[in-house]
Formats: structure tokens, sequence, C-alpha cells
């Protein structure tokens, strides 16, 4: 088996790979800001989204993990604090598309009333709330890494590597999202993406709790 570091990349890549693919509760943040702040909307988040990240490849390398398998009501406080925000944010995003008041292609552009920053901070809220974030570098990364290999640096690692792909792919859907932003910016079209973002985002938060 070909490894990098001594760890088992690839088998690594084969279950990481799936997992970023697969739409979750991150790459909707991340659409639902770039397609009202435009492309520099979803990059923030995108980079907030992936921080979050980063700061659970940390805790990993750092032990957390041992100490969440002791005080497994941690998982619970997460599970229910991340379904409750992914809720307020679709009640925000549906709440929209019923204004009647169309949104202006310079407010789009410009991100409307909220900072880089809020929209940064939310993308971070979503991924350190997010349950399936936490199991994955809290149980899943810590199976690739060999009894003989450093524990630390070989998280760091493959945290590097899910982070590069994360975030690869986050910045695709800000791209994309960002280039819907720019040709519909109001009208009923406008209306119906965010109520499809708003909808999104509540069946994602009654998974979480279900």
């Amino acid at each position: 088996m070909i490894s990098m570091a001594g760890l088992p990349i690839w088998s690594y890549l084969a279950v990481t790979v799936p997992l970023v693919l697969t739409p979750g509760a991150s790459t909707a943040i991340v659409l639902r800001n770039s397609l009202t702040g435009g492309v520099g909307g979803g990059i923030a988040t995108a980079i907030g989204t992936n921080v979050g990240s980063l700061c659970y490849g940390l805790l990993s390398a750092f032990g957390l993990a041992l100490a969440l398998r002791r005080w497994p009501s941690a998982w619970e406080v997460l599970r229910i604090g991340g379904a409750a925000y992914l809720a307020w944010l679709g009640v925000r995003s549906i709440r929209r598309a019923l204004q009647q008041e169309p949104t202006s292609t310079a407010k789009v552009v410009n991100g409307g009333s909220r900072g880089r920053v809020a929209q940064a901070l939310e993308g971070f809220t979503v991924n350190a709330l997010n349950p399936a974030i936490a199991t994955f570098y809290l149980v899943i990364l810590p199976q690739f890494i060999p009894p003989e290999a450093p524990a630390v640096r070989s998280a760091l690692i493959l945290t590097a590597v899910h982070v590069a792909l994360a975030g690869s792919w986050h910045l695709t859907w800000a791209a994309a999202g960002g280039t819907l932003a720019r040709s519909l910016t109001h009208g009923v079209a406008r209306r119906a993406l965010d109520a499809g973002t708003g909808v999104a985002l509540l069946s994602l938060a009654i998974a979480m709790v279900t």
C-alpha cells in the first residue's frame, strides 16, 4: 500500500473524498452565502468552515477524542446545537424569500449589510456544531494513524489533506453560487433560490436531530 509519511494515504482518500463530495451543512452554508453575498461571500464562508475543520484536526491531534469517549453527552450537545443553528439559518432564508423587496445587484455583490467576517463566522459555527465533522475528526481520522506513527504529526497531515480537499470543493460552490447571484438578483427566481436554500437547511437540521 502506497503511503505518505508512513500513513495509508490512499485508503484515507478513498474514505475522505466521497465524504467531501456529499452535500452537507458546510456546502449548504457556502452556497447560501455565495447566493446572498456573491463569490466573495462564498469564499469568506468557505474559509470559516475550513478553519472549523482545522480546529477539530488540532483537537484530534492533541487527544480530545479520548476525552469525548469518556463524556459521550458532549456529542448530544453538538447534535442539538448544530441542528438549532441550521434551523435558524433556514428560517432566515425562507423569511427573505417571502419579502417583497427585490435584492439589488450591488447588495448581492457586496454581501448586503453583513460583512465578510460575519459570513466567515457563520461558516465556522456551522462546522464547529456539525456532529458529522466532529465524528470524522475525532473517530474516523485516528483510525488511519498506525500505532507506530507519531500521532500529532500524522493527525496534522491527515487534517491538511481533508482541508485541502474540502476547501477546493467549497470554493467551487462559492463560484457557482456567485455566478447565480449575479444573474438572479431579484424577482420570483431570486425568492425561489432563497426558499430552496432555506428548505435545504431545515432538512439538514431535521436530519441531525432524527
